[in-house]
């Protein structure tokens, strides 16, 4: 028999919700995504067992929404920082709207290889702010080009 190779299509764009809203994925941006998706995640998070963020649950600290801002650190090679910081600082700036987080990138130390980048915001910005710089670096790693 024939072999005919499994090639799976994509079931739909990934969604992300953060603060309150859905947004969907569209090539480099997050795209809010129509009002049902947004009160479905509503309407989810009040019937789940789970504590929502912004209330605050004493076994998890952080996932409080307004819990103070806290800061995470990243090194990315010299190499790898034009990609995030684009063009006169375009993506950049796009992930700072995106996640609205605060990024701090840090000038090039003599001698090293490595930029710092710190993020300030709440956990979920902050985790946000990593995805979407993690996305960034895989599609340039991955030679897929700029997102």
């Amino acid at each position: 028999g024939a072999t005919i190779p499994y090639r799976p299509k994509p079931a739909s764009a990934p969604v992300i919700f953060a603060g309150g809203q859905a947004y969907t994925i569209q090539g480099q941006y997050a795209i809010p995504h129509p009002d049902q998706l947004t009160k479905l995640h509503q309407l989810a998070m009040q019937h789940t067992p789970f504590t929502p963020l912004g209330q605050t649950t004493p076994g998890f600290p952080g996932m409080d929404g307004n819990s103070p801002a806290s800061t995470h650190e990243l090194a990315i090679p010299n190499d790898l920082i034009g990609c995030i910081i684009g063009r006169q600082g375009s993506k950049i700036n796009e992930i700072r709207q995106m996640s609205g987080a605060q990024i701090k990138i840090a000038n090039a130390a003599e001698g090293s290889t490595e930029r710092q980048i710190t993020i300030t915001g709440s956990p979920a910005n902050i985790s946000l702010a990593q995805y979407l710089i993690n996305a960034r670096l895989t599609s340039e790693v991955s030679g897929m080009g700029p997102l």
